[in-house]
């Protein structure tokens, strides 16, 4: 094998490449506020459709058509228009466990996560 050698790349890098393959052929992909790994693979997917899937990045004023924020976006998903779904993490643990529901006990939360009420229609309606 002849050529020059393939330039690095971060990990970082090569997660949204992997994300983005993983993507595949869809309509439409969600992202949350805060999931730039996901927001990339994302718009990469978007490149390489030659402008499919169509891209919702919560919180972006260039990237989503949602102007009511997140109601907008879990309604979407009810309806079933969002092929892929990336949600944020609200807490992240050093082992990589990932709380998206609240902070304190499952009972009686010192604070609920935005999506805790609609994370199961998202999981229901997303086909990924």
């Amino acid at each position: 094998m002849s050529g020059a050698p393939p330039e690095p790349f971060r990990d970082e890098e090569l997660l949204a490449d992997v994300i983005c393959r993983l993507i595949g052929d869809v309509r439409h992909v969600a992202v949350g506020a805060a999931s730039p790994i996901p927001a990339t693979a994302a718009l990469l997917a978007r490149e390489r459709g030659g402008g499919k899937p169509y891209v919702s990045l919560l919180g972006s004023r260039a990237h989503t058509f949602f102007t009511d924020g997140a109601r907008e976006l879990f309604d979407c998903a009810g309806q079933g228009r969002i092929d892929v779904f990336f949600l944020s993490g609200g807490q992240i643990d050093g082992e990589g466990n990932i709380n998206l529901v609240s902070v304190g006990d499952y009972d009686h939360p010192r604070r609920d996560f935005p999506v805790r009420s609609v994370l199961p229609i998202c999981i229901m309606s997303c086909r990924k």
